[in-house]
C-alpha cells in the first residue's frame, strides 16, 4: 500500500470497478429513487391521517367548549372537561406539521438528486474514474475518485436514508403507532357521542341544510375534476404518440430509454411534459377519490339526520329523547375525564415516535452515511 491509502493492485481495482459501474446504474433504473418515493408517499399518507384526528378532536373539543347544559339538579360546562386536552391537541398538531414538513422536503430533495442530471454526471465520473484506474494515474485517480464519492453521496445518500429509516418503522415503531392512532381515534369517537347527546333537535334543519348545500358543491367539483382528467387524458394520449415518433427517429440508445443522455433535447422536453401531465391527473384523481368519500360520509351522515327529523333512528344514539339523558351523558363526561391522562400519554408517545421517524432517525442515518464517506475520503489521499 502507498503511502496516499490507494492500492494499485488487481484486486484493488476490481473492487472499485463494482460501484463504478454499478452505482451509475442503479441511478438509471431508479430502482432505489421508486422505493424510497412510495416509502416517502406512505409516512406522509399516515402522518396526514394522523394530523387528521388530531385537528377533529381539536375541532370537537373547541365546538364542546362552548356547550353548557342546564338541567334540573345539573348545571355543567362540558368545556371545562376537556379544557386539559385543548391545549395539547393544538400543540400536538402543530409539531406533527413539522414532522409532514420533514417528509414533504426529503420529497423534495429525492426527485431534485434523482434527476438525470446527477445520473449524467455520475455516469460521466465513473467512466473517467474507471480509464484512470485502468491507466493507474494514482494522482488523478485520487482526485476523481473523491469526485465521484462526493456526487454518489448526494445521489443515493437520501435513498438509502429513507429506505433505512422504513426498515426502522416497519420493525420498531409502526405496530405501536397503529395502536396509538386507534386510540386517538377512539377519543374522537367518544367526543363525538358527547357532541350528539349533546345536541337538541331543533339544531338537525339547519345540519340537513348545510350538508345539502355540501353535496351539492362536491358533485359540482366532481364534473369539474372529471372534465379535467378527461381533457389530461387527451393530452397523454397525444404526448404518447409525439414522444413515440421522435423516439423512432432518435438513436438506438435513445430509442432503448428516453432518459439516455443521447436523446436530443425536444425528446427529453416532450418526455418531462408527459409525466408532468401523468403527475397532474394522479392530482386530480386523488383529489377526486378525496371528494367521493367526503361525498359518502356527508351522504350517510344526511341520510341519519333525515331519519331523525322524521322521528325514525339511525342509530342507538338516535334513541335518546330531544333533551339529552342527564346520566348517559354524565357516565360519558366521566369516561373522558378518566381516560384524559391514558390520552395525554398516548399522543405524546405517538408525537415522539413521528419527529423520530420523520427528523431523528433520518439525521441520524444521513450522519451515519457521512461518516463513512468521510473514512473512504479520508484514506483517498
Amino acid at each position: 500500500m502507498n503511502s496516499n491509502g490507494i492500492q494499485p493492485n488487481s484486486a484493488w481495482k476490481f473492487l472499485w470497478l463494482i460501484p463504478l459501474c454499478g452505482l451509475p446504474a442503479l441511478g438509471w433504473l431508479g430502482l432505489l429513487d421508486n422505493y424510497s418515493s412510495e416509502q416517502l408517499n406512505n409516512s406522509i399518507s399516515s402522518a396526514g391521517l394522523i394530523y387528521g384526528t388530531a385537528r377533529g378532536i381539536n375541532a370537537l373539543v373547541s365546538m364542546l367548549q362552548g356547550t353548557e347544559l342546564d338541567i334540573v339538579f345539573l348545571t355543567f360546562s362540558i368545556g371545562e372537561v376537556l379544557d386539559p386536552i385543548n391545549d395539547l391537541i393544538e400543540r400536538f398538531s402543530a409539531i406533527i406539521l413539522i414532522a409532514l414538513g420533514s417528509l414533504a422536503v426529503q420529497k423534495i430533495l429525492l426527485a431534485l438528486v434523482s434527476h438525470t442530471m446527477f445520473n449524467t454526471l455520475l455516469t460521466i465520473l465513473a467512466a473517467a474514474t474507471g480509464l484512470s484506474l485502468l491507466a493507474g494515474n494514482q494522482r488523478l485517480l485520487a482526485i476523481l475518485l473523491r469526485s465521484f464519492l462526493v456526487i454518489a453521496f448526494f445521489r443515493f445518500s437520501l435513498g438509502l436514508v429513507v429506505t433505512a429509516n422504513a426498515w426502522v418503522d416497519a420493525n420498531f415503531l409502526d405496530k405501536a403507532d397503529r395502536q396509538r392512532h386507534i386510540a386517538m381515534e377512539s377519543f374522537q369517537n367518544e367526543l363525538r357521542e358527547v357532541d350528539m347527546l349533546s345536541k337538541k333537535q331543533d339544531e338537525l334543519e339547519a345540519d340537513i341544510i348545510s350538508l345539502t348545500v355540501r353535496l351539492d358543491q362536491l358533485a359540482v367539483q366532481r364534473s369539474e375534476y372529471m372534465e379535467s382528467v378527461r381533457i389530461i387524458d387527451s393530452k397523454i394520449v397525444a404526448s404518447k404518440k409525439r414522444l413515440k415518433d421522435l423516439l423512432r427517429n432518435a438513436d438506438r440508445l435513445c430509442a432503448l430509454s428516453s432518459l439516455s443522455p443521447t436523446c436530443p433535447d425536444i425528446v427529453k422536453a416532450e418526455n418531462r411534459k408527459l409525466d408532468q401531465l401523468v403527475s397532474a391527473k394522479d392530482t386530480i384523481q386523488g383529489r377526486i377519490d378525496v371528494v367521493a368519500e367526503e361525498t359518502v360520509e356527508n351522504q350517510e351522515a344526511l341520510a341519519c339526520l333525515s331519519k331523525r327529523q322524521n322521528g325514525e333512528h339511525c342509530g342507538l344514539l338516535d334513541r335518546l329523547p330531544d333533551v339529552p339523558n342527564t346520566a348517559e351523558l354524565r357516565a360519558k363526561m366521566d369516561g373522558i375525564n378518566a381516560s384524559l391522562g391514558d390520552f395525554a400519554e398516548n399522543a405524546i408517545n405517538l408525537l415522539m415516535s413521528l419527529l423520530l421517524k420523520t427528523v431523528v432517525i433520518p439525521l441520524l442515518f444521513f450522519f451515519i452515511l457521512l461518516k463513512i464517506v468521510r473514512i473512504n475520503w479520508e484514506r483517498l489521499r
